[in-house]
């Protein structure tokens, strides 16, 4: 508007063509502006129909999902039901098994308590016996010699008795000999 008026333009023209002029850049500028915030709009709602296809997608997965996770639970509580009467039913049974093992092994282990008990008092019997049958084999042995003319001699702890020969008495009759040494096979 300054320099037209130099130049011998009017004033009325040279305003209408300031304001053309003004008008043509800010609409050029506008233009601009729009364009980009257009290609932003476009871009955002590319990235708004990709998030809502995304969406789509995670809710048909987590639909999926849910819908196995019920089937999955409901096999879970159908097995649970079929399945723990029978385990419950096992596990007596096991239980069973083991108490009557127990009690088989006390039992057992009382036969053989009372069968040792037997055998040591069999025991303590034959040895009583075998010193009784000792006692009296010496005492038959003192007797034996302290009869006259008679020769006895100890062949595997059995007793001969010998009366044809004749054998040494001994001169001292108030001291029988000391046959506690004698050992008699078995």
């Amino acid at each position: 508007m300054v320099i037209l008026p130099v130049f011998g333009v009017d004033f009325i023209a040279t305003l209408a063509i300031a304001i053309t002029s003004a008008f043509l850049a800010e609409s050029s500028y506008h233009r601009g502006q729009q364009q980009r915030l257009f290609r932003q709009s476009h871009i955002l709602r590319n990235q708004l129909e990709n998030s809502g296809r995304e969406i789509f997608q995670l809710q048909n997965e987590l639909s999926t999902t849910n819908t196995n996770l019920i089937l999955a639970i409901n096999e879970i509580q159908r097995r649970d039901a079929v399945g723990s009467p029978a385990a419950r039913h096992l596990l007596s049974r096991q239980e069973e098994a083991i108490n009557a093992q127990t009690l088989a092994m006390e039992t057992h282990g009382g036969r053989q308590d009372n069968t040792l008990d037997s055998m040591n008092r069999l025991l303590n019997m034959q040895a009583d016996q075998t010193a009784k049958m000792q006692q009296t084999l010496v005492d038959v042995l003192n007797k034996l010699l302290h009869e006259p003319r008679q020769n006895v001699t100890m062949q595997d702890s059995v007793l001969v008795q010998e009366s044809n020969t004749s054998a040494p008495t001994p001169t001292n009759w108030d001291s029988p000999p000391d046959f506690s040494s004698i050992v008699f096979a078995e």
